[in-house]
């Protein structure tokens, strides 16, 4: 209940409740109100007037003590706009209708696990502590645009948060310390254009599993300094990084594993300065730039359907390259498959040329000769004109040469008729048999080229078989 002694100020507050009129102390000479008096109008009613008009609205006063309402029903609108108060404002498990808190200084909030039926309001407010969300629900929107909350450790902790409509942090909205929403579902929009998240060296977003019912705006001149941590979040229409920029974090800078979306946009000013890890995430669209792509990026079993923005082909490559971890088959193949599926059938066969070479390079000695066999070639599949010209140069220099110098017949009474082109072809494929190569034995040293010609012929044919399995498998 109200105290029974009650300042000037206080009396105007007091009368002011009951009948829902606002009470601006900014210009007056006395502008302390004890928390505990607006406790008491909060929790104990209005004393006699009609609970139907009764409302707290309060600006410009200087707010002492505790506003201790853990655990209350509060029945009524609450605003206090452009107050300072000199304690941390409790509201800890408390039932709440709109919170509005516009301009307000304050060092601190717990308001975990309280329920708002309406909306939080805390635009343009300045909070010297951190602000306790854990658990909260929201059924409005956290309106957080323009104001400053500052931590050294954490500004605002949102666990298991629950926002029914949109947390907006836009215009100016600067987070000295971390910003914690781990778990939290945002039934709206996050909506932070133009924000600034400040924690060098730490975590300046730490938002693993968060639940976004619609777009992720960070974007539009939206700095964060320090790591932002989205692994296995999901977001219903778009993650924004438009115009974004992102520095100054441990490793990964930007944790986007098992991120699902429909479409993720990395158009950062300038490079990130830092790691991206998108291992395991599930995009729709991926909307990027060269000039944007970070110096490290981890893109093992990540899966995106469609590639927006300028076709870079081939240019892609080094993209892939960029794994601190090193060579990964599954990211080659996943930038073939989009490729093959936009119609850019040339771009997906270099992709593919470019992952077997570059897996080359992780096997042995003789793994990396037979590659380069299977290169030289047939380009591991994916050039074939080069086994047919290879075919057909053999073909040439054995036709010519066994036809100036014929072999001699193993059986002269059985031998047929010698054919050059014929007993070269004879020579070369391996799984085929013409006749010739049993009826007739190259005389020295020309049984040397006979021998480089059957070998010739097993590697063509074993390079053969080995490209067309590999892209069978892949189809």
């Amino acid at each position: 209940m109200v105290p029974e002694v009650i300042s000037a100020a206080e009396r105007a507050v007091v009368d002011g409740f009951g009948t829902g009129s606002v009470v601006d102390l900014s210009e007056a000479e006395d502008r302390e109100v004890r928390a505990e008096v607006l406790r008491g109008l909060l929790l104990g009613g209005s004393g006699g007037e009609s609970a139907r008009l009764a409302r707290l609205r309060l600006t410009g006063a200087r707010i002492t003590g505790p506003l201790d309402l853990d655990h209350g029903q509060v029945e009524t609108s609450v605003t206090l706009q452009n107050c300072a108060f000199t304690d941390r404002i409790r509201c800890y498990g408390a039932t709440l209708r709109h919170l509005d808190l516009q301009g307000c200084r304050f060092p601190g909030m717990v308001a975990s696990y309280a329920v708002f039926a309406g909306t939080l309001n805390l635009r343009d407010s300045h909070s010297s502590a951190t602000v306790h969300l854990i658990g909260a629900r929201i059924e409005g929107s956290l309106i957080l645009n323009r104001a400053q909350l500052t931590d050294p450790e954490l500004a605002l902790s949102g666990t298991r948060l629950h926002v029914g409509v949109d947390i907006l942090a836009q215009g100016g909205f600067v987070c000295h310390g971390e910003l914690r929403l781990n778990d939290a579902e945002i039934g709206g929009a996050m909506r932070c254009e133009g924000a600034t998240l400040r924690n060098p060296g730490g975590k300046a977003l730490f938002a693993p599993d968060l639940k976004v019912g619609a777009v992720a705006n960070l974007c539009d001149g939206f700095t964060a300094e320090g790591a932002m941590r989205l692994a296995y979040a999901q977001i219903r229409s778009r993650l924004c990084l438009d115009g974004a920029s992102l520095s100054g974090g441990a490793q990964p800078l930007l944790d986007l594993r098992h991120l699902e979306t429909r479409e993720l946009t990395m158009l950062t000013i300038g490079p990130v300065d830092g790691e991206v890890d998108l291992r395991n995430a599930r995009l729709g669209v991926l909307r990027d730039d060269p000039a944007t792509w970070p110096g490290r990026l981890r893109l093992t079993g990540a899966s995106y359907e469609i590639l927006s923005g300028r076709h870079l082909g081939a240019g892609r490559l080094p993209w892939l390259r960029r794994d601190p971890d090193g060579y990964q088959p599954q990211p080659y193949e996943q930038l073939a498959a989009v490729y093959r599926r936009a119609g850019h059938e040339p771009d997906a066969r270099a992709v593919g040329l470019a992952n077997q070479r570059d897996r080359r390079a992780t096997l042995g000695l003789l793994g990396r000769l037979w590659g380069h066999a299977q290169d030289l070639l047939i380009g591991y599949g994916y050039r074939p004109r080069r086994a047919v010209v290879a075919l057909a140069l053999l073909a040439t220099v054995g036709t010519a040469v066994f036809a100036l110098h014929p072999p001699m017949a193993a059986v002269p009474a059985e031998a047929p008729q010698f054919n050059p082109f014929v007993y070269t072809a004879d020579l070369l494929m391996p799984l085929i048999d013409f006749g010739q190569e049993q009826a007739f034995h190259p005389r020295p040293p020309l049984t040397w080229l006979a021998y480089g010609l059957i070998l010739s012929g097993w590697i063509l044919a074993t390079t053969v078989a080995a490209a067309a399995t590999r892209l069978l498998r892949r189809d």
